[in-house]
């Protein structure tokens, strides 16, 4: 197996090989991240209050991501591990059976989710005011939950084997139709924030089908076959072993959005909630490069352990936490100084502007810390140490970010509420140092391969 793929992941110079699976990854997640930016825009046009029904639904579209990423990424790890063994015909089976399964937990969700729509948005945050305007966008955001949960596995699939140009061609198509659509169906068509959640679904389901075409046109090293959908049982372990930590991790992040929600709602209303909605779709972008580099990160190191190479998976890790680094710390400096000019770019009251500029400027803290504990999460997940990635998934949203919402605006208030996502990414920042300090030395690598390199 000598596909030039395999020779990016086995032979380049491991920032060459990063840079070259990052690029696209990072090019992909930027449409989509500057598609959410600009929905939201688009959203906070119809109505300054309109954003807080988007924020209600987030954590709905979140248990998507929680099933789709989990499939995704703990599937691509072992892919990529398995390719490093030169076990080509494994990494077929790993990948069908992963798409099919995700298929079939998409039409069982969206059944579930139709069924108990209203109950579910009220779980999460939506007031008798705001819930009318809630269903408008979340119904149609609901129906597209299958075509989230694949595009979000086909993405995995595809860069596990280094097709991450077909990847971004997949996701920047179709987040570059949501944003044509999204001013015709809200504006256009007169659709209001309804359009703009039709648009979201249709360019979702655009996306998937350019996705799939690249398996049925042969482009990809895998092939994808229903006769390769599998039943052995270590296929389940391995992919569940990395995708558990990314499922529990979105998950616990569905949950503490609808933490954040609530306690937004009973601290500031409406006002506040939509404040959240505009903050977290802005300091998106710059996460989003760092979620792509990470992406070209995650097949050259499990690539290189599953070929027992743990010099050039030490020299990779150290390469992205270095980059990642410098683009979170300059982004940080950027929000905090110039933020308020981005801000401008919403329809808000005075209120949700003053809310905003202080939101983004307490979130910068945090962000100064994510490209480490971004880079650490992923070098476990890459290396299918499940304990560990479990710990990096679940320890920002869920341990730290959990008890700190609940606590910190009893003393600080509205302050309180901006500040929790900045303390928790502290705490996840001093725990990724504690169960990364024993690999930053080539004999660490090495002792991790003789203890546990078997799969």
């Amino acid at each position: 197996m000598d596909d030039n793929r395999i020779r990016i992941l086995r032979d380049e110079p491991v920032n060459k090989a990063i840079n070259k699976l990052a690029a696209p990854a990072i090019v992909g997640m930027l449409v989509m991240a500057v598609y959410n930016f600009v929905d939201t825009i688009f959203v906070s046009w119809v109505d300054p209050i309109a954003p807080s029904a988007t924020q209600i639904v987030l954590p709905v579209m979140l248990i998507a991501s929680a099933i789709g990423l989990s499939l995704g990424v703990g599937g691509a790890s072992y892919i990529s591990r398995l390719l490093g063994m030169n076990n080509k015909s494994k990494a077929e089976k790993v990948a069908a059976t992963v798409i099919f399964f995700g298929a079939i937990f998409g039409v069982l969700a969206t059944i579930f989710n139709y069924i108990f729509m209203e109950d579910i948005f009220s779980f999460f945050g939506a007031t008798p005011e705001i819930m009318d305007l809630t269903i408008e966008y979340g119904q149609y955001i609901l129906f597209g939950y299958i075509f989230m949960i694949l595009s979000m596995i086909l993405n995995n699939c595809l860069r596990s084997e280094g097709s991450a140009k077909y990847s971004m061609i997949g996701m920047g198509i179709g987040a570059l139709l949501n944003i044509i659509l999204d001013p015709i169906f809200i504006f256009g068509f007169n659709w209001g924030i309804a359009g703009a959640a039709i648009a979201t679904t249709l360019s979702n389901a655009v996306s998937v089908l350019i996705l799939i075409s690249f398996y049925i046109r042969k482009k990809t090293m895998l092939k994808i076959k229903m006769k390769n959908i599998s039943s052995e049982k270590d296929i389940y372990i391995e992919v569940l072993k990395v995708g558990a930590p990314t499922f529990f991790k979105q998950l616990l992040f569905s949950f503490s959005m609808k933490l954040l929600n609530n306690t937004a709602t009973d601290y500031g209303g409406e006002d506040l909630l939509s404040t959240f909605s505009i903050v977290i779709k802005t300091i998106t972008l710059p996460s989003y490069i760092i979620f792509g580099f990470g992406q070209g990160f995650q097949p050259v190191a499990g690539y290189n352990y599953g070929a027992d190479k743990p010099k050039r998976v030490l020299d990779s890790f150290k390469y992205t936490l270095k980059v990642t680094t410098i683009v979170m710390v300059s982004t940080a400096f950027i929000f905090s100084i110039f933020g308020f000019l981005i801000l401008k770019l919403f329809q808000t009251t005075s209120i949700i502007e003053e809310y905003s500029i202080l939101a983004l400027r307490y979130s910068s803290i945090g962000l100064l810390f994510l490209g480490i504990i971004n880079t650490v999460t992923i070098f476990f997940q890459a290396l299918g140490k499940g304990i560990k990635a479990m710990l990096m998934s679940v320890a920002r949203q869920g341990f730290f970010f959990i008890p700190i919402i609940l606590i910190t605006p009893r003393y600080l208030g509205i302050d309180g509420i901006m500040l929790s996502q900045s303390f928790a990414n502290i705490l996840t920042l001093i725990l990724a140092v504690i169960l990364v300090i024993p690999y930053l030395r080539t004999k660490g690598i090495e002792k991790l391969f003789i203890k546990s390199h078997k799969i």
